[in-house]
C-alpha cells in the first residue's frame, strides 16, 4: 500500500519520540463498490498478519459528506522506524503459501480484485501524540458505524502546536467531558501531501453530530478565538462513517452482526 520514499523516511525516523505515526492511505472507489471492498479488505487484512507486521492498529472509514477520498485507511505505528519495517506483502505471501493450491488460487483472485481498488491512491504520514492530543469517554463501544468528522487546517504559527492546543481546549475536551463527542483529537503533518493539522471527532450517529454543531465552542470562547487567529487560508471538512478496525489481530467490520 505504500508509495513512500523509504530512504528519506529512515533518515527522519528517529526525529519522533513518544509519539505514534499514522499512515493514511486514500482510495478513490465508486460508492457502489465500497461494501465489496470492505469484504475483500477483511479477507486480505486477516491473511496479512504475522511477525512481519509492525502496526498497532488499523481503522477504515468510508466517505459520507465533503470532497475527500471515498475510503481512508489509517495504519497506526509506534514509530516511523516501525512504519518502515512493516512488511505487509511478506506476511501475506507467507500465509498464502500455507494454503492448499485451490485456496491459494482463490486468495490470489481476492487479492487482485482488492488491489485493483488502489489504482490512483495517495498517502501521507502524520504524527499522533495520543497522550496530549487525544481524549475519549470511558468504555466506548467502537464496534458501531460511528460518524467520523475530520477538519484539516494550516497554521500561521511556526508549528501547529498552539493551534492543536487551542482546538483541544475549545472543542475536543469539553465535547468529550460534557458533550456528545465519543472521542477526538489531532494529528500533525509528517511526510507527504497534507494539511499541517487535522482534527477528528467521533459521534455515535449523524444526529448526535448535528446536535454538537450548535454547541461547539460554547464553553471556551478564548480558545475558540485563539484557534481561528492561527488558521492560515482555507480549510477542509469531511464526514466519514466507520467501516471497521483491527481487534486482536483480525479486521472487524463495524456492527454487532459483522
Amino acid at each position: 500500500m505504500k508509495k513512500i520514499n523509504l530512504i528519506l523516511l529512515m533518515l527522519f525516523a528517529f526525529s519522533i519520540s513518544a509519539q505514534s505515526v499514522v499512515e493514511a492511505t486514500y482510495l478513490d472507489i465508486p460508492a457502489s463498490d465500497i461494501n465489496r471492498f470492505a469484504e475483500l479488505h477483511k479477507q486480505i487484512t486477516d491473511m496479512a498478519q504475522g511477525e512481519e507486521r509492525t502496526h498497532e492498529q488499523q481503522w477504515v472509514y468510508r466517505h459520507w459528506y465533503g470532497s475527500g477520498a471515498s475510503v481512508v485507511i489509517y495504519d497506526v505505528y509506534p514509530s516511523a522506524e516501525a512504519a518502515v519495517k512493516d512488511d505487509f506483502f511478506g506476511a501475506l505471501g507467507k500465509n498464502v503459501n500455507k494454503l492448499s493450491e485451490d485456496d491459494q488460487k482463490k486468495m490470489r483472485d481476492v487479492f487482485d480484485e482488492w488491489w485493483s481498488h488502489f489504482d490512483g491512491h495517495w498517502d501521507e504520514l502524520r504524527n499522533f501524540d495520543g497522550e496530549n492530543n487525544y481524549a475519549a469517554k470511558e468504555n466506548v463501544d467502537w464496534d458501531i458505524p460511528f460518524v467520523w468528522v475530520l477538519g484539516a487546517y494550516n497554521t500561521k504559527g511556526q508549528n501547529p502546536t498552539e493551534m492543536v492546543n487551542a482546538f483541544m481546549d475549545w472543542t475536543i475536551k469539553p465535547g468529550v467531558s460534557e458533550g456528545n463527542i465519543l472521542g477526538g483529537g489531532a494529528t500533525t503533518h509528517y511526510k507527504g501531501s497534507g494539511y499541517e493539522a487535522e482534527f477528528f471527532s467521533a459521534y455515535s450517529d449523524i444526529n448526535e453530530f448535528s446536535k454538537s454543531i450548535s454547541e461547539a465552542g460554547s464553553d471556551n470562547s478564548d480558545a475558540r478565538t485563539k484557534f481561528w487567529s492561527l488558521v492560515d487560508g482555507g480549510h477542509e471538512d469531511q464526514i466519514y462513517i466507520h467501516v471497521g478496525h483491527m481487534i486482536d489481530g483480525k479486521f472487524n467490520l463495524a456492527g454487532k452482526d459483522n
